[in-house]
């Protein structure tokens, strides 16, 4: 017969290992229970700060259209009556942009991009003159109509400048009261501030084939920056006097306010350019990414004015092309924007000023007017061999300082 204190001596060891069991067990399940409650409520304040965010930018995006004009905030807080959603915001001048940034309801996320429009349809070409005659030359070409407020489009017959077999122009809309017109304004004022003079170092080169992480930033000590060799730098913000990007260098989704800049020989670049005064592109290499090259202008004078967009050689998928022409009017001497031959895009052209067009373009085209100098004489309201081609399947993505209504929207 077994002992009983054997069998107690037994059941002791075994009824604490049970206990510890359970408690090991109920600690986990406790654990997971808490974890899963951490869990839910981290997914709660996400979906919240996400509602916060969303209603943040479809406010704004509210106040963008029912404006009728650039809409500015530095700060703006709203909160629904039932108090579950909460959040602020501000939307103000960024480069040639608008910036907005929405924050949740103690501001400990934060949600920030870029704002613009995607406009309605449009005629491939709108001109702004009062009177925009225009005569095509060599073999230029219009396809998709053409706005005017009062002109004609003809084929050159002059001697020196006549319009060759292949020139082509269709429709002509013309009057005062096309809505072309109406819903089109220029806001040049929104970007006068966008532009430094204050640098603690002459010169910066950055050169090899490094890699510039997300949080570098230039501005804060270089007048003249230079990107070259294999250089790459992603989503940098730059802020210089004058820059220059060229050889190899890489510069994806950058953000670039400069007085002048110059991007050539084998660059490749998306993001924004925003230059003060001058802007030169001449690449080799075709652009497949989308970018924006945008030109404030600047008058330096009676009838001297500071601004020049150069587009020497460029081949792109998706680039927006701006001359603002801050001040600028016909009095003004020289032709601020020069679109060579061997410019070849898809993409939207607009032109607060006389442009010398002879590229070809795919999408659609706002220019004042046209004209070229052939030696010193100047050819004004003549498009010589530029071919502009209309495409309604492009939606270009435009600062609100070119205001042009239509739905809008933000870029990341």
């Amino acid at each position: 017969m077994p002992n009983i204190h054997d069998r107690r001596g037994f059941t002791l060891p075994l009824t604490i290992v049970i206990l510890v069991a359970i408690a090991f067990l109920s600690f986990s399940l406790y654990d997971m229970v808490r974890r899963e409650r951490v869990e839910s409520f981290r997914r709660f304040t996400d979906i919240r700060a996400e509602l916060e965010f969303e209603s943040g930018a479809n406010y704004a995006f509210y106040r963008m259209q029912k404006e009728g004009k650039p809409w500015r905030t530095d700060s703006l807080s709203h909160t629904s009556k039932d108090g579950n959603i909460s959040f602020s915001l501000s939307h103000v001048q960024d480069g040639a942009c608008a910036r907005l940034d929405v924050f949740n309801h103690d501001s400990t996320k934060s949600f920030s991009v870029h704002t613009g429009f995607i406009p309605n349809s449009r005629p491939a070409l709108t001109l702004l003159a009062p009177q925009a005659n225009t005569s095509l030359v060599g073999k230029a070409k219009i396809e998709g109509g053409v706005a005017m407020r009062t002109g004609s489009v003809t084929y050159s017959s002059h001697y020196k400048m006549c319009a060759d077999r292949e020139a082509f122009f269709d429709t002509v809309f013309s009057g005062e009261s096309l809505p072309y017109f109406d819903t089109l304004k220029f806001h040049p004022e929104l970007g006068r501030n966008q532009f430094t003079d204050k640098f603690t170092e002459e010169s910066c080169v950055f050169d090899g084939n490094e890699s510039v992480g997300v949080d570098e930033r230039w501005h804060s000590s270089c007048k003249t920056l230079t990107m070259q060799g294999d250089r790459r730098c992603e989503n940098c913000t730059i802020r210089a006097d004058r820059v220059f990007i060229r050889e190899r260098a890489n510069l994806q989704n950058a953000s670039v306010v400069a007085r002048t800049i110059s991007i050539k020989d084998s660059a490749q670049v998306s993001g924004e350019f925003f230059a003060q005064e001058s802007l030169l592109v001449n690449l080799k290499t075709t652009q497949q990414k989308k970018f924006r090259l945008v030109v404030q202008g600047k008058k330096s004078g009676e009838t001297k004015y500071s601004g020049l967009l150069d587009l020497q050689k460029l081949v792109a998928d998706d680039a927006v092309v701006i001359f603002m022409g801050d001040n600028w009017d016909e009095t003004m001497g020289g032709i601020p924007v020069n679109i060579a031959e061997s410019v070849k895009i898809r993409g939207a052209i607009i032109s607060k000023g006389t442009t010398d067009f002879r590229g070809k373009l795919d999408g659609m085209m706002i220019a004042y007017n046209f004209g070229f100098y052939d030696g010193n004489t100047l050819w004004r309201g003549f498009l010589r061999g530029g071919q502009i081609k209309g495409d309604t399947a492009y939606h270009p993505f435009l600062p609100d300082m070119v205001y042009l209504g239509g739905e809008a929207i933000y870029e990341k």
